[in-house]
């Protein structure tokens, strides 16, 4: 029952979300608008909607911005480099 409980409080990834980077990074990040998000327990399945399109581990979302790995409740994306999470369903809007 413990380990079942650690498991659950333990993050799901180590990579630090987008708003925890440095804003000179986030600067230059495309926006991302996110609009859906399926993940499942077999990666073939997994996908998520991104600026209207749908991708796949391993895809590119935006000018330079690849889908790195679709988590339970988060993403992980990659620009120029450094890797970061949105959460499920929220959008980056670089103004």
């Amino acid at each position: 029952m413990a380990a079942q409980q650690a498991q659950s409080a333990a993050p799901e990834s180590d990579v630090e979300f987008l708003g925890e980077l440095a804003q000179t990074f986030k600067d230059q990040v495309p926006s991302l608008y996110y609009r859906q998000h399926s993940w499942s327990a077999q990666s073939g399945q997994r996908f998520v909607v991104i600026n209207g399109e749908s991708r796949r581990e391993g895809d590119q979302v935006a000018s330079g911005v690849t889908l790195r790995e679709i988590l339970r409740e988060s993403s992980v994306l990659e620009y120029q480099g450094t890797q970061f999470r949105l959460r499920a369903l929220n959008s980056w809007v670089n103004l």
